[in-house]
């Protein structure tokens, strides 16, 4: 997906190297698909017997999510080439399913007397990220036609999973293509990885053992970082007027002209018709003689 992004502005940057919009502010809503990445999973098992044995905080499988929604609203301003704005955004995404260790497992059961297969965890059902970013975007192209951008930012994320919360930094790498609709308004398509800092959130849920196995409490958690990527669509508007029409070019002037002895008009660079030589003149009269 992104190498398809990255070529189409690579071929508008070469097509149409003029931006438009420049220097005027913009608003704008993004909205598309949501691909999360799979996470890591930690567990950590306390036995309530004494006599048996605890199951450590480690890693024991990987959670899956299906896909979700990505939706954010943006401003910033154009410089031209470059632009910065500022950027809120809201993720999305229920779990499809956890895959745990055979070992973790059959740990749990042996302590808790239980028989649970992998798909007997529930560990939360979905996820959710909100966030706030700085993005500095190269913008390619434009000037009333087809233009594209290419860029990152960085930012804030708050993501919320496993009945918990945590929060740090965030990062993202962004590339789209875009199109006018009228003098103010693009739509457009835009890429997006994101990818937030290392989380650490837990949610413990007690459990009661079968038969001779001990009850107690059990940990799952995630001590990974949230990852996706994201298709989505823009809508953009600029704050920018549109160019007004250049005026009309002024009617040429009159070339000089002359007025020749003859009476005719011409041109000043001409040169006036020669004019034409004198008569004979008239013959000798006949019969004049003696003389």
């Amino acid at each position: 997906m992104r190498k398809y992004l990255f070529a189409a502005v690579a071929a508008v940057a070469i097509a149409s190297p003029a931006a438009a919009k420049d220097n005027s502010g913009y608003v704008g809503l993004d909205l598309g698909l949501l691909v999360p990445q799979k996470q890591d999973v930690d567990a950590a098992v306390d036995f309530t017997n004494p006599l048996t044995t605890d199951i450590a905080g480690s890693k024991v499988g990987s959670l899956k999510f299906k896909k979700g929604y990505d939706v954010d609203f943006v401003g910033g301003y154009d410089f031209g080439m470059f632009r910065l704005e500022g950027e809120l955004g809201y993720k999305h995404a229920k779990a499809k399913s956890v895959n745990l260790d055979n070992g973790f497992v059959t740990a749990f059961n042996a302590g808790s007397g239980l028989a649970l297969t992998s798909d007997d965890f529930d560990l939360g059902g979905k996820v959710s990220v909100l966030s706030g970013m700085v993005n500095a975007l190269l913008d390619l192209g434009g000037n009333g036609g087809i233009g594209g951008y290419v860029g990152g930012g960085a930012g804030y994320a708050r993501v919320k999973e496993f009945g918990d919360s945590d929060s740090g930094f965030a990062w993202q790498l962004l590339a789209g293509v875009y199109a006018p609709v009228s003098d103010n308004v693009d739509v457009g398509l835009k890429y997006r990885y994101f990818r937030s800092s290392k989380l650490n959130m837990a949610d413990a849920v007690a459990f009661t053992g079968a038969g001779a196995g001990s009850g107690g409490v059990a940990a799952f958690g995630v001590n990974d970082r949230f990852t996706s990527h994201s298709l989505l669509a823009s809508l953009t508007y600029n704050f920018a007027h549109a160019a007004a029409a250049p005026p009309p070019p002024p009617p040429p002037e009159a070339p000089a002209t002359q007025t020749c002895p003859d009476g005719s008009v011409i041109l000043a660079t001409s040169a006036c018709p020669v004019p034409p030589p004198p008569p004979p003149p008239p013959p000798a009269t006949s019969g004049e003689r003696g003389r």
